[in-house]
């Protein structure tokens, strides 16, 4: 096992990597994963340590408690940037608990924001029991997961607005449960100046929603008119070059990659 309980509603977790988080002995989400394997999400795991370089500039949309936050703070070192976003307020402290924890606070930089389409208070409902679907979007209902969910608002802002001063981010990592389309929408600018080098992304229709179809055009737009070149990851985290149709096949693709 690689978590353990220290008390007050928390787990703290050796990561199989390295470095260390604390995570809500209650989330139904990453807990259980990170608990008894020390990870989430391998290939994109594996991804990140072969492609995330000391000096890099790393942005992370939907940090969550952190996973990919710390791994990328300790991949960029003293002389690299990583920049988190994170809405949920509650996830929120423990995150900037776990980037003091693991000693990477000179190069990491967060906002307790979401990211959107333009700069104003978005409704964002937190789960209860599954704190990684927590979302401005709407999870339609199942009858064998039974959540709670509690309304906060938020404060939304545009990467072009935030990030505009950053002459090359390295790598984006956005997985926001649905509110991809409207992220994007927000960083078209900085995908028009080739500012960003690589994006990795969620496809994920049940909580895109109507946003569906919009996301793929702009996806397509993005392919045809500004270089991007889509791809998914082997099974040791490797870019493998393929049509976009080939992510968009699936109801749930959780990495997809644009490299341009």
């Amino acid at each position: 096992m690689f978590g353990t309980y220290i008390g007050d509603d928390k787990m703290l977790i050796k990561m199989s990597y390295y470095g260390f988080l604390m995570i809500s002995s209650k989330d139904l989400s990453l807990m259980p994963s990170l608990v008894t394997t020390g990870a989430i999400e391998p290939l994109l795991t594996k991804f990140f340590i072969q492609q995330v370089k000391p000096g890099n500039t790393i942005v992370d949309i939907g940090t969550n408690v952190g996973y990919f936050t710390v791994l990328a703070g300790y991949l960029v070192g003293t002389h690299g940037t990583v920049i988190g976003y994170e809405a949920n307020p509650t996830v929120y402290k423990m995150l900037q608990d776990n980037i003091a924890m693991n000693w990477i606070t000179t190069q990491t930089k967060l906002h307790n924001k979401a990211v959107y389409s333009e700069e104003k208070t978005l409704s964002f409902r937190s789960s209860d029991k599954f704190h990684g679907d927590s979302s401005t979007h709407f999870r339609p209902e199942n009858e064998n997961r039974v959540e709670n969910y509690t309304l906060i608002d938020v404060e939304a802002v545009t990467l072009d607005q935030q990030l505009r001063d950053i002459p090359q981010i390295d790598l984006l990592k956005i997985d926001i449960e649905g509110g991809e389309y409207h992220a994007f929408l927000g960083m078209m600018e900085l995908i028009k100046q080739k500012k960003i080098k690589r994006i990795v992304f969620e496809w994920n229709v049940v909580m895109l929603g109507e946003d569906k179809d919009p996301f793929f055009l702009l996806l397509q737009e993005i392919q045809e008119k500004h270089g991007g070149l889509f791809h998914i990851l082997d099974q040791e985290g490797r870019p493998v070059q393929v049509a976009l149709e080939t992510i968009t096949y699936y109801e749930f693709y959780p990495y997809g990659l644009i490299q341009f």
